[in-house]
């Protein structure tokens, strides 16, 4: 179960409630609601490899996905992306105008 702490309790007794931390995390609370999550340097540095191997995996099912586009043809070429683009722009000048401020 997760530990809830107050704002002031974190105040007066910081260095226990840090020894303390190991692998459990602490809500603390201001003026009765949520305001932060304390966790262990450790735990921060694993959650931050996690995010970062669902990054690698996100972008290896995109590379995945776009490589069977252009297997079957559902892909564009670089010309004809540009070609599309500068003919959007062509048409609707101030909305580019606009989407630059």
């Amino acid at each position: 179960m997760q530990k809830i702490i107050p704002i002031t309790d974190l105040q007066r007794g910081a260095g226990q409630i840090v020894t303390e931390l190991a692998d459990e995390s602490i809500v603390i609370t201001h003026r009765g609601r949520a305001a932060a999550v304390l966790v262990s340097a450790e735990r921060y540095a694993q959650m931050e490899s996690d995010l970062e191997r669902l990054d690698e995996l996100e972008l290896a099912g995109m590379v995945e996905e776009a490589r069977r586009a252009r297997a079957s043809d559902q892909a564009l070429s670089h010309d004809e992306v540009k070609r599309r683009l500068k003919k959007r722009t062509t048409e609707r000048p101030g909305r580019a105008r606009r989407a630059g401020k």
